[in-house]
């Protein structure tokens, strides 16, 4: 007989995020759901869409408490955003929606946690912050407009966020969330 041994896992792949609250996910199912017929592709997730603030991608599994303890400290205030751009990014060939203008706000908190994680240790790369939802992948198209109507999203929290893979693609899992003010 043979025994398995449960492999512990050493490290895991996490990012911080936004991700919109169900009016806004409706909204933006519906944008990739017409894109998809047009340009096709494949659509994000529901429960999938979001807008990274920072992806720290694989970590010591016993940073995490520090990355909690990190984020706790972190003031930011609460934004809206006017998400009123569709794009195309040939490189790796996904559409997204973005907003023309961005708050303050959005970059003050990318920018805190940023110098937080960094005077703390943590490595992670540091282009330039580009932020918005990808709502299709696999896709190929020659895609920038402004939309007709707008999406309207507060924002008022942000997450910690695992990407676990499995057998059915990745999912992601929720270890933290904070408020903003």
């Amino acid at each position: 007989m043979i025994k398995s041994k449960k492999i512990e896992r050493k490290s895991i792949r996490v990012f911080f995020a936004i991700f919109p609250n169900k009016q806004v996910q409706k909204q933006l199912i519906y944008h990739s759901e017409m894109l998809e017929s047009i340009y096709g592709g494949h659509k994000i997730k529901m429960q999938h869409l979001h807008m990274t603030l920072l992806f720290l991608g694989d970590i010591n599994i016993h940073q995490i408490q520090t990355l909690q303890q990190i984020a706790k400290i972190i003031s930011a205030k609460k934004f809206e955003l006017k998400l009123d751009i569709i794009g195309y990014w040939k490189h790796n060939h996904i559409i997204y929606i973005k907003a023309k203008e961005f708050p303050a706000e959005l970059f003050s908190l990318t920018d805190s946690l940023k110098i937080a994680l960094s005077e703390n240790g943590f490595v992670f790369d540091n282009r330039a912050y580009k932020p918005h939802i990808t709502i299709l992948h696999k896709t190929i198209c020659h895609i920038n407009t402004n939309m007709i109507k707008p999406i309207q999203w507060y924002v008022n929290q942000w997450f910690l966020i695992q990407s676990q893979p499995t057998h059915n693609g990745v999912e992601y899992i929720p270890l933290n969330h904070w408020y903003l003010e």
